[in-house]
């Protein structure tokens, strides 16, 4: 059994009218104890509704999903279901709550019940994962973006959870907070066997993962590798998605009569071809 099955899930949400709007239509999906998932699709296709149903926030209306082998509906394990998946929103100033990074930190554990001595050493340990540790007794809102998203992932790290949702926690950052908080997730996935769920609309951020599923209108439309998901440029563009710049240039080139023969994902790949081809002499003069 998977660490996350969902199985024939359905939500709907209620609309103004009192009708119920159905969002997820159908979802089948399997993620394994120790992934890293990147999740993509336009805004409205339910990603941030799986996040939630992920994390037990939301239960399915139709088909199950079960964390850990615990069903998400039945609501006397709903806590268990929070305590084995953390969630991480886009904004990290709605999550902090306290006046003090490592009071923060602490605010979960304690809902949780977590004798003081164990919250202490948790605390610690959540804060160095992050390399928060030396901010400990700073103020949360004097720190920057990305460092405040660190502090919200060691709030969750210090529940002790098997997985963290972040559902897009770079899209308020600048360039270095979002290498910070990138930084954070692969060490955690690599390190500590965390199994990371990444809501992203970057591509760049997506092809470090080691898996990507997308999603088109609340059903899952390609799920593979990245360099899987994203060679297959012409099917994400019919649907109206994005594909790494890397991947994007290349696939422009190719349909102006120049293929380097290749389909990179990042920067270095890319350049790697270029000197393949000019090696070769038959690439373009640059």
């Amino acid at each position: 059994m998977a660490f996350i099955e969902a199985r024939g899930v359905r939500f709907s949400y209620d609309t103004e009218e009192g009708a119920a709007r159905e969002v997820l239509h159908g979802i089948d999906l399997d993620i394994e104890q120790g992934e890293f998932v990147a999740l993509l699709g336009h805004n409205g296709c339910g990603k941030s509704t799986m996040a939630k149903l992920f994390n037990g926030m939301l239960v399915p209306d139709g088909g199950a999903l079960t964390v850990g082998g615990v069903d998400t509906r039945l609501e006397d394990r709903q806590m268990e279901v929070r305590r084995q998946v953390g969630l991480v929103l886009q904004n990290p100033d709605n999550q902090l709550v306290a006046g003090v990074v490592e009071e923060d930190v602490a605010f979960g554990p304690e809902n949780l019940g977590v004798p003081p001595v164990e919250i202490r050493r948790r605390v610690d340990e959540a804060l160095k994962a992050v390399d928060m540790y030396h901010y400990r007794t700073h103020a949360p809102h004097k720190l920057s973006g990305g460092q405040k998203q660190r502090v919200a992932i060691a709030g969750v790290i210090a529940m002790e959870t098997r997985c963290i949702v972040l559902d897009e926690p770079t899209a308020m950052l600048d360039p270095r907070g979002r290498t910070e908080v990138m930084d954070t997730i692969q060490k955690l996935n690599r390190e500590k066997g965390i199994t990371i769920i990444l809501i992203t609309h970057y591509m760049d951020e997506a092809v470090q993962a080691g898996r990507v599923v997308v999603m088109d209108e609340g059903r899952v439309l390609m799920d593979g590798a990245p360099r899987q998901v994203f060679s297959d440029v012409e099917r994400l563009k019919r649907h109206g998605l994005d594909v790494p710049q890397a991947t994007e240039l290349c696939y422009r080139l190719k349909a102006a009569g120049v293929d380097l023969g290749g389909s990179p994902l990042s920067v270095e790949e890319c350049l790697e071809l270029f000197r393949a081809a000019l090696k070769a002499g038959e690439g373009p003069v640059l």
